[in-house]
């Protein structure tokens, strides 16, 4: 009895003290170390522990042997099935007295190990290490020395302590995650603080010259030339100030998903050569050489030719800027496969490594201090990647380090099939091997005008019979009254939307049009956006720009013709 008791306050005390020391913060590794000896020999002769690895695999973090001679023999003896049957099953596994068939189901069909072959454990048990929401790892006891075998206050012991350590790992883990959301937190805040600091800076400059020639010019003091010159001052520092609010305006249109493109067939050899112009006095005021080169710019892209010109423009304006006098600054186009390939390169003071993978962040300056050398606000990159990512298209930069210059590459597919303005009389036939959609009524909804005629142009071509609605709430009445047999809708549109459309129109009962297959065609293109299309009703989701042989052969197979 005394013996009994003896051996129950022993594991009792293990159990506080491994307690204490899991809950002691110590990093899980070192504090398994220690476990792994308290328990040596009030659990068994050996206790190993192992760990689950970010990629799955299991790893021996710590092991402790009654004999120290043994730890390095004890590393390698292992229960593999026990210790998959213990993670399968959530419990426990233990071994009293093991037969021949135990020792040999953990040999697993091969030939013993040499840790098995020496130590010759007697009893061992498998405690598995759970978290939240997956397996962290194991607990392994076992005799090898010793003539006693395991009972059930020695299972009951092993849980409670694999309990007790999968809670420390799961608390270290938390502890790390909060750790980490904090640095980001911290990081979000310092640049927020910076950016409205600069924002400050940049917003003051132009008023403080505008309060002070507006002063000047109120009281009268002031020559015809210096009047002329104070108003040109003037107009000059509030241009100024509206580009900075439209660029800050345009940012937060295009983060918060509300930016909304005119889209139609844009000839960017056009727009660069537009853009230089503008940027030539500029250049010419630094004496920058400032070239221009139109390799093959092959067919039109789809896109909104303001937009594109916003990209091309704070591409070049950026270059310059940052262009010492005497320095060159080279836009070139050409034709790359399926798309066209704008870069714009300068030899201006480039783009250190560490900052060049964060260039296109918002809130993100590569100088932000007092003594910085540029203006600005460091967001027209930022604008520039949103820009060139809605109409499909990547920007990338490169550049060899400080003061070697820097490469921006914009990358915009090619229009697959681009709108003709002939009448279709003036065509020549379609040939036969093109979709018909001969006889096929199809309904188009968009607030913009000129996809409404761009879609209804391609459809007409194939002999569809179209009508177009320039909003929702005339495109439900209409629907139900001339029963398309496909509708075709944008998603944002004012007053009501593609999604609010489509659950109206499958409101209405069948003979009323609540069955009409559905397009939607629109910008939103994330995986999100699909899904939440299909749930609204929508047959199917399609991204501007579209291809259009793909929206007809769409039509034709929702209209119950198969191309």
């Amino acid at each position: 009895m005394k013996t009994l008791r003896r051996s129950l306050e022993d594991q009792l005390a293990f159990l506080v003290d491994a307690s204490t020391l899991l809950g002691s913060g110590r990093p899980v590794e070192h504090a398994f170390q220690r476990l792994a000896r308290l328990a040596v020999p009030r659990l068994g002769d050996l206790c190993a522990v192992d760990l689950v690895l970010d990629d799955g695999a299991r790893a021996r973090v710590a092991v402790a042997h009654a004999r120290p001679e043994r730890e390095s023999l004890a590393r390698g003896l292992h229960f593999p099935r026990a210790v998959d049957a213990a993670t399968l099953g959530r419990s426990a596994v233990m071994v009293t007295r093991p037969t021949a068939a135990d020792l040999d189901a953990e040999v697993d069909g091969g030939e013993p190990s040499h840790a098995l072959l020496r130590l010759k454990p007697r009893s061992w048990i498998v405690a598995p290490l759970f978290g939240a929401d997956r397996a962290l790892g194991a607990l392994t006891f076992a005799i090898t020395d010793s003539r006693r075998q395991y009972d059930r206050i020695d299972l009951r012991m092993a849980v409670l302590v694999a309990q007790r350590a999968a809670l420390a790992i799961e608390s270290q883990r938390l502890g790390r995650d909060a750790a980490a959301a904090r640095d980001g937190v911290e990081v979000a805040t310092r640049a927020r603080d910076e950016f409205l600091a600069t924002l400050s800076h940049e917003l003051r400059n132009p008023l403080n010259a505008v309060l002070g020639w507006a002063r000047l010019l109120e009281q009268g003091q002031l020559s015809d030339e210096q009047a002329r010159r104070a108003v040109a001052i003037i107009l000059r520092n509030v241009e100024a100030q509206a580009r900075l609010v439209d660029d800050l305006l345009d940012l937060s249109t295009v983060v918060n998903g509300r930016m909304r493109l005119h889209v139609g067939p844009v000839d960017l050899g056009d727009i660069i050569r537009g853009v230089v112009e503008g940027m030539r006095p500029a250049a010419d005021a630094k004496q920058l050489r400032l070239t221009t080169v139109l390799e093959s710019p092959g067919g039109p892209v789809n896109g909104d030719a303001d937009r594109l010109q916003q990209v091309m423009w704070n591409l070049m304006a950026n270059a310059v800027k940052f262009t010492p006098p005497g320095g060159r600054v080279e836009i070139r186009l050409r034709r790359v496969r399926s798309h066209v390939e704008v870069a714009v390169t300068d030899t201006g003071q480039g783009i250190a490594a560490p900052l060049l993978p964060h260039v296109f962040d918002r809130l993100r300056q590569g100088d932000s201090s007092s003594t910085r050398a540029h203006g600005g606000l460091g967001i027209g990159l930022s604008l520039v990647r949103h820009l060139v990512e809605l109409h499909g298209g990547s920007v990338t930069a490169e550049s060899p380090g400080t003061d070697h210059g820097a490469t921006f590459t914009v990358c915009l597919p090619l229009m697959v099939a681009e709108v003709r303005e002939p009448p279709l009389a003036t065509r020549d036939g379609p040939s036969d091997d093109r979709v018909s959609l001969a006889g096929i009524r199809v309904l188009v909804v968009d607030d913009d005008p000129a996809a409404v005629d761009l879609v209804t142009e391609l459809l007409r071509q194939r002999g569809a019979d179209v009508t177009g609605c320039s909003s929702a709430t005339v495109a439900l009445p209409t629907a139900a009254r001339w029963r398309p047999d496909v509708l075709v809708s944008d998603i944002e549109m004012p007053e009501e939307d593609g999604y609010t459309l489509v659950r109206q129109l499958r409101a209405l009962p069948p003979e009323a049009g609540g069955r009409t297959p559905a397009v939607a065609l629109t910008a939103f293109s994330r995986p999100e956006d699909r899904i939440r299309s299909l749930r609204a009703g929508f047959s199917i989701h399609m991204s501007k720009p579209v291809d259009p042989e793909e929206l007809i052969a769409v039509i034709a197979n929702l209209a119950g013709r198969n191309p």
